[in-house]
């Protein structure tokens, strides 16, 4: 075997390779690299979250209401302990069309538009 200033014998001079085995770590190492990153997206998928315009989002923890609150647009909670939910605060509204009436008097009233 080689001493430490020595290159293995079919190696160029000068050209340390390494011990024998040893080209495994880049690839338990370039695993747990991928591994790390999978977990880190899966958590910002659980963590971020949008709310729309004319909502506020309401927090809970553990069932219990937050103090809390965020205006439109994408924020984070804690994933899989904080839940979200969109609350409208815009006003709704309706409108229904051609609606009969009857009165008291036997008349009937169609009302176009009511809103």
């Amino acid at each position: 075997m080689p001493g430490p200033d020595q290159s293995p014998p079919n190696s160029p001079p000068g050209q340390f390779t390494g011990m024998p085995g040893s080209g495994s770590g880049n690839n338990v190492s370039g695993t747990v690299l991928i591994a790390l990153i999978v977990v880190c997206a899966v958590l910002m998928q659980f963590s971020l979250h949008k709310v729309e315009e004319g909502n506020v989002a309401v927090y809970y923890r553990g069932g219990a209401l937050l103090q809390t609150t965020a205006s439109p647009g994408y924020h984070f909670m804690l994933p899989f302990i904080t839940s979200s939910k969109a609350v409208q605060i815009t006003t709704q509204t309706d409108e229904v069309k051609d609606i009969p009436c009857g009165t008291s008097g036997g008349v009937m009233i169609y009302f176009d538009r009511i809103e």
